[in-house]
């Protein structure tokens, strides 16, 4: 009976003080490579934040989206960056990797968030271990955890607020600090205020008192006042002027629609396997006879319909609903561990699997990035003399000012499947420097840019982006040749 409780408890012992260690050792290392590796971009909106901290680091010429609140790039990016850049670092691509740093740290920490609940919850240290592995291994925070996207980190404040709020009869300054945390997810990423509705509801569960509720809620006002009032104040020059630009511009219905975010309201549910992954589910649903595997699953389904409610959908915004997909699979590996010697193994097999997984679904979305435009950046700026005028097709794609500078006008060539040539046409006269995808390209876009004198002088293709064809002047190609 001994020899079974010690293997049953392997999991939870060996590593002693290696485990933490090895864990969020490996993650962070796993992060920051991967973001050496890959450094494109995969939206704008990840460019967004990295230009927006460039322009308080070192002068970048940019003006951030007005419904914008500045507080995530301000606190968390220009820091690091301004030490960076006072140290000498003026490499962009190595600029644009130390811009990763704040998102790779904070997620790779929330591992020991998702502990600490699990531990709330009183759950087994092997389990408390496992939800903590499960969490860190899942694509969507290793993924993007190497990123510059500002998900990363509001998740893992909001996930702090939930361990805040967890112990019962908690301090009413506990109380008041969950709410200023949720406050400060919100001004990282305007959506992630509906996870407050999940949390007051979690709080009413745990302490069945209304006082909680207030505290919450007054805290969360006292975090939009700093986080939001006095950013905006100093970064906009009002009190809360991003927060009002959001609501003008949803109620004037734009941004307008786009068919990658602009999804059904059920796609988070008609899609599950992809983004919350077959072997999390498998395991969560082994543990919903036990009451903190059904408490894991509301909370996880609450999340995600909140965030169905949003006209704009893709499966980054749901790394809020992580962590609980994470404590319910725990559960469910409990479960499984139980049942006798097979159940040990399976369980271990669980766990194991879930690097590789997590690994390849990270990978396949990295692959993705801009490593094409980029590399199309670099080549530009490298041309001597420097160019005063490029046209791009999907600018961001190409870093923008991180990797031509402020010098450059940079036009943005419309992006359309062929590009139109009257849109080429009016981007690319009298510019130094043209790129495009090339299967955006067609017979009459090469006519028009063999018309105003561009001709091929470089393509770039890098991991699974879109294939770059950059087009100089006839003077520029000869000596560039």
């Amino acid at each position: 009976m001994r020899r079974e409780a010690v293997a049953r408890d392997r999991f939870a012992a060996p590593a002693g003080p290696l485990f933490w260690p090895l864990l969020l050792g490996s993650v962070l290392a796993c992060k920051l490579l991967l973001a050496w590796r890959f450094p494109g971009y995969l939206t704008g909106d990840d460019l967004e934040v990295l230009q927006t901290a460039g322009r308080y680091a070192w002068g970048l010429d940019y003006e951030p989206w007005s419904l914008r609140c500045l507080f995530h790039p301000f606190a968390f990016v220009w820091p690091i960056l301004e030490v960076a850049h006072g140290l000498g670092i003026r490499d962009p691509g190595i600029l644009s990797w130390i811009g990763t740093f704040p998102a790779a740290l904070v997620s790779t920490g929330g591992a020991l968030l998702v502990h600490a609940l699990a531990g709330a919850w009183g759950l087994s240290e092997a389990a408390r271990r496992a939800a903590a592995f499960l969490y860190a291994f899942h694509w969507l925070p290793l993924g993007y955890g190497a990123t510059h996207f500002p998900r990363p980190i509001s998740a893992v404040l909001l996930l702090a607020a939930f361990v805040l709020v967890s112990p019962p009869g908690a301090r009413p300054s506990t109380y008041a600090a969950a709410g200023v945390l949720a406050a400060a997810a919100f001004a990282v990423r305007w959506s992630e205020g509906a996870v407050l509705i999940v949390l007051l509801g979690y709080t009413w569960i745990r302490s069945r008192q209304v006082r909680p509720l207030t505290l919450v809620g007054a805290g969360f006002l006292a975090g939009m006042a700093i986080f939001v009032g006095l950013v905006d104040a100093g970064t906009w020059g009002s009190p809360f002027a991003s927060l009002r630009e959001y609501f003008g511009v949803l109620s004037a219905g734009a941004p307008p629609a786009s068919p990658s975010t602009d999804q059904p309201l059920l796609w988070y549910f008609a899609t599950p396997l992809r983004w919350a992954g077959p072997l999390a589910l498998l395991l969560a649903s082994l543990g919903w006879r036990d009451a903190r595997g059904r408490r894991a699953l509301l909370l996880f389904a609450s999340t995600v319909v909140l965030m169905s409610l949003f006209r704009y959908k893709a499966w980054r915004y749901l790394q809020s609903a992580i962590p609980f997909l994470a404590l319910a699979a725990a559960v469910g590996w409990e479960v499984l561990r139980a049942r006798s010697r097979p159940g040990r193994v399976l369980a271990a097999a669980a766990l194991i699997l879930t690097i590789p997984v997590g690994l390849e679904r990270a990978l396949t979305l990295l692959r993705d990035k801009s490593q094409s435009a980029v590399a199309a950046a670099r080549f530009i700026a490298a041309r001597e003399p420097s160019p005063r005028v490029v046209a791009l097709e999907q600018k961001w794609a190409f870093g923008e000012r991180v990797y031509l500078g402020n010098a450059p006008e940079i036009r943005d060539i419309p992006v359309s499947r062929p590009l139109a040539p009257s849109a080429v046409r009016l981007a690319a006269a009298g510019a130094d420097a043209v790129a495009i995808y090339a299967k955006d390209s067609s017979a009459a876009v090469e006519r028009t840019l063999a018309d105003l004198g561009f001709r091929p002088a470089a393509r770039f293709k890098r991991d699974a982006s879109r294939e770059v064809v950059v087009y100089l002047p006839v003077r520029a190609r000869s000596r560039a040749l």
